[in-house]
């Protein structure tokens, strides 16, 4: 039986998730939720499904059996839960919500069901990535020291006037880590393990947005390791995102989506990377790797199985991005607590 994939949101990552449902063999796309009018219709000619504005008829479909959740980031959860509660399983856009107070209650809903959520983090599916991680978690570089994280980017003012919930504190939840840079933290964390301890600087220097558009941090892992984080959206003309990371025997560099350098003569590159792609913006070149978090998606209602990002999995980036906020606002060293 072909599954049937309803979309909350009409933007653009929405129309994302729309192309890669309608690749699927085993499912299929069967309304999206919105209620602007403009891309409702947009939505109807495009994609061939029906477009309704009243949530209680698009929850009602009998042949719904999961949604993808893509409307602005602070009503992930409202949304995610609301879905729920209607019995349907759940994909959700990164962020999984903007507070952990939010996500707490949302996780609380989905323990009390048999349904399955995950949440779209979709580097992590990227091969280039997988081979970084491996390598540096196989203990070749040695005991692991130091990792540099910059996620240095630029947004015009343009980017957040075309959506005015861009930078906002109320659905956005803050701006360059919040909504651009947590795609690298999620990559960070997977990677090196939980933060313990943050120390923490953010600001707000070009653009007329609540939330930042600067950030400094520096990290203690679990593990030990130490880190620093640079990041940023007015940081003209921008640059590709990059992960570091040093051992005791030597380091390797994750840049624009591919592994730059290795210092250990182990690791040989399988092909030439190319120089710098359009990362710098963060612009998606394809739907490939959303369209493998979304086979895992399906897989993972088919097996029974945890989709590859899990709620709990999703909380961490936000609890490590509002302990860079706090730490910002007390000036103080703050400590994180691991669930």
């Amino acid at each position: 039986m072909k599954l049937g994939i309803g979309i909350v949101g009409s933007g653009s990552i929405a129309k994302i998730h729309a192309s890669c449902i309608l690749e699927q063999s085993n499912a299929y796309l069967c309304g999206i939720l919105t209620r602007n009018g403009k891309r409702a219709k947009e939505f109807a000619s495009t994609y061939k499904t029906e477009v309704f504005t009243d949530s209680s008829a698009f929850f009602a479909q009998p042949n719904l059996n999961a949604v993808c959740v893509c409307n602005e980031s602070g009503l992930h959860g409202e949304s995610s839960i609301r879905a729920l509660s209607h019995g349907k399983h759940v994909l959700c856009e990164k962020p999984l919500e903007t507070t952990l107070s939010k996500i707490d209650s949302l996780i609380q809903t989905l323990h009390k069901s048999k349904l399955k959520l995950g949440v779209v983090f979709q580097n992590r599916m990227n091969p280039a990535y997988r081979e970084f991680k491996d390598f540096i978690q196989s203990g070749k570089l040695g005991k692991l020291l130091l990792v540099n994280t910059q996620i240095n980017w630029y947004r015009d003012e343009d980017y957040y006037k075309s959506n005015p919930w861009r930078g906002t504190l109320e659905l956005d939840g803050g701006a360059a880590l919040m909504n651009q840079g947590i795609h690298t933290l999620d990559l960070l964390l997977d990677l090196m393990g939980e933060v313990s301890t943050v120390g923490a600087l953010v600001a707000t220097k070009t653009r007329p947005i609540e939330g930042e558009d600067l950030a400094v941090a520096h990290f203690e892992f679990q593990n030990g390791a130490l880190g620093t984080l640079s990041a940023g959206t007015s940081l003209y003309p921008g640059f590709p995102e990059s992960i570091s990371v040093y051992g005791s025997k030597g380091n390797m560099v994750f840049e624009a989506g591919q592994i730059h350098s290795c210092s250990l003569p182990e690791w040989r590159p399988k092909e030439k990377p190319q120089a710098n792609q359009a990362n710098n913006s963060s612009k998606l070149n394809s739907i490939a790797l959303h369209q493998s978090i979304l086979n895992n998606f399906i897989e993972a209602i088919d097996q029974d199985k945890q989709p590859l990002v899990s709620a709990l999995e999703a909380r961490k980036s936000v609890a490590l991005i509002q302990a860079i906020y706090q730490a910002s606002k007390t000036k103080q060293i703050i400590k994180i607590e691991t669930l």
